[in-house]
């Protein structure tokens, strides 16, 4: 016995439909700002970008934590967090490298920003070293531990000496607002 070809979907059935898709639209293009927002919080509720800055090197801190008490048999914790740590340190070093970094040139600390540039690369060059070996071998955790001191000391070293000299309201606020938008950008 043929079957009947299928019913087009009631009116109702369609409302359900449409509905459906318009709030699968909506949430599609809302999300991202939405990430964006919770990303970009730490900043934007310090108040100051240096401040902003120290929020940041302090959940990253947190992260590496996490991440150096993993075993070895906990390889997708481990690239999770890696990855965790990629991502915030890319949208820190953008925030940084677009908007800190040029102010400290034109504050005639061009070589401070020069370095810490220089450091910022070799970041990136740990985390792609990181993401070559496997995260089961030995010396990944040595590597990330390796990577986790020079970090450390990069951070350090903005906090406690390079960022110290004050600035203006005026200035600081400008920073703030400029640093803000770039983390906006990328997170």
């Amino acid at each position: 016995m043929p079957h009947a070809p299928p019913h087009p979907p009631s009116g109702h059935a369609f409302g359900r439909i449409a509905t459906s898709a318009v709030l699968g639209l909506f949430a599609g293009l809302a999300l991202p700002h939405a990430r964006k927002a919770v990303m970009q919080a730490p900043a934007l509720t310090a108040g100051d970008w240096l401040e902003a800055l120290k929020a940041e090197h302090r959940a990253v801190e947190k992260s590496f934590d996490a991440l150096l008490a993993t075993s070895e048999s906990e390889t997708i914790k481990r690239e999770a967090l890696l990855t965790k740590i990629a991502y915030a340190l890319n949208k820190h070093a953008v925030e940084e490298e677009n908007v800190i970094y040029p102010a400290l040139s034109e504050s005639a600390r061009a070589e401070q920003s020069r370095h810490l540039s220089e450091d910022h690369t070799k970041v990136k060059t740990f985390i792609y070293d990181l993401r070559r070996i496997p995260s089961s071998d030995p010396q990944w955790l040595v590597r990330a531990q390796q990577f986790y001191t020079d970090l450390q000391r990069h951070m350090r070293e903005e906090e406690d000496e390079i960022f110290r000299d004050s600035l203006s309201d005026a200035e600081n606020a400008k920073l703030t607002k400029m640093m803000n938008w770039e983390g906006l950008k990328v997170a």
